[in-house]
């Protein structure tokens, strides 16, 4: 039997207002109200209570089978609170019924973990905090920023307390291997892996609604059989599906279909006795085997080549990164509580993906919301705050 594990990645950065160079200090309001509220108002209305309204309607009408996880950021459950808190009350509910897991993650959706062992832990802790104040909860398994992971970053986790840790199935790394078996961290063992099976992923992240696709229309009759050729031996006993949360709702709007679809595969899931659905943290009391890989520098879920390059591939965003975390030491040595949390804040993996070229010019869903007319614009912006930011921190 397969044991099919659906994840779901939560992430909205607080966005930066236009921040002048003249604006250094003077004004130290970075972040930009109206955008932050209105999209997150935009978001729980066309996704997250919607889709937490289905998932627990289906939790209710399956309550032995069907379950799932979420990771949320730190700053996206900050802007429910400020903005819509019935989405807050929403997760409330769907944790209640005990079929939902919250793993872990970044504070504020961070890269930290590109820089070192500290600033990325000091997201995890801070994180940690908000998530056993907000949900009264304490994770045992991650789900790092856009799933980056290396066998040092598992090692880190390893030392934080976490036992399970989602990522990439990345097809450089696994080579003949498949992304369906467990597999764990070579210098912490205890630390399991579940690695994204991407291909599946991208069927309804990339393709739901491209009718250029061979395969278009995606029913959820067409999906499972996607499913069932994705193993033909029949013995690789996990499917990681793990997804952006807008997807259902956001990126593909109710009008397509994509409730619909959602719900028709859960319920065919859920009837299958070929498949049971299985929550990260359940892994650790399993019995199988587990395999040993090696991954030597960071992978993502970015692209055919799951690397970093959508943060930190091109000289601006290597430059603002670099700077960031040159001011590291001021953050730990100063008491002006305002200005530490916006140093955390620019940490989010949004604010680097502004800047990168990989996707200019082009539709990609991780750019629906764009502000910058071009990255240079975006690092100039970033860099202002940066530099305010630096200033509060010294004194």
């Amino acid at each position: 039997m397969n044991k099919i594990c659906f994840h779901f990645q939560i992430s909205q950065p607080y966005r930066l207002r236009t921040y002048r160079f003249f604006d250094i200090n003077q004004n130290h309001d970075y972040f930009d109200d109206y955008q932050n509220h209105y999209l997150t108002q935009r978001l729980a209305e066309r996704c997250y209570l919607p889709a937490n309204k289905m998932m627990l309607e289906l939790i209710r009408k399956y309550p032995d089978q069907f379950k799932l996880s979420f990771s949320l950021s730190g700053s996206s459950i900050m802007l429910f609170k400020n903005y819509c808190p019935e989405v807050i009350e929403s997760f409330k509910e769907l944790i209640a019924t005990g079929n939902v897991e919250i793993t872990g993650s970044t504070f504020t959706h961070s890269i930290a973990a590109l820089h070192g062992k500290e600033a990325f832990l000091e997201q995890v802790r801070k994180q940690e905090e908000l998530l056993a104040e907000t949900f009264g909860v304490k994770p045992v398994s991650f789900c790092n920023t856009e799933v980056i992971y290396s066998d040092e970053i598992g090692e880190w986790l390893g030392d934080a307390g976490y036992r399970v840790v989602l990522t990439e199935g990345a097809r450089h790394i696994l080579g003949w291997k498949s992304p369906s078996y467990l597999y764990c961290n070579p210098y912490q063992t205890d630390v399991r892996l579940l690695l994204r099976t991407y291909r599946l992923c991208d069927d309804i992240t990339l393709r739901f609604n491209d009718q250029n696709w061979d395969q278009y229309p995606l029913t959820a009759d067409k999906y499972l059989r996607f499913l069932d050729n994705s193993n033909l031996s029949g013995d690789a006993p996990f499917i990681n599906l793990f997804w952006d949360y807008e997807t259902i709702g956001e990126h593909y709007t109710e009008d397509t279909g994509i409730f619909d679809f959602f719900k028709s595969l859960i319920a065919q899931m859920v009837n299958n006795p070929n498949y049971s659905f299985i929550t990260p943290k359940e892994v650790i009391d399993l019995e199988t085997t587990v395999s040993t890989i090696h991954i030597p520098w960071p992978i993502s879920c970015s692209g055919e080549e799951k690397d970093t390059n959508e943060w930190i591939g091109n000289e601006l965003q290597q430059e603002a990164f670099q700077q960031l975390f040159k001011i590291e030491d001021l953050y730990q040595k100063s008491t002006n509580e305002e200005a530490k949390l916006s140093w955390l804040r620019l940490q989010g993996a949004d604010h680097f993906n502004f800047m990168s070229s990989k996707w200019f010019g082009h539709r990609f869903v991780k750019r629906n919301f764009e502000v910058y007319a071009s990255p240079y614009q975006a690092f100039i912006n970033y860099m202002n705050v940066l530099n305010d930011i630096k200033i509060q921190l010294e004194q």
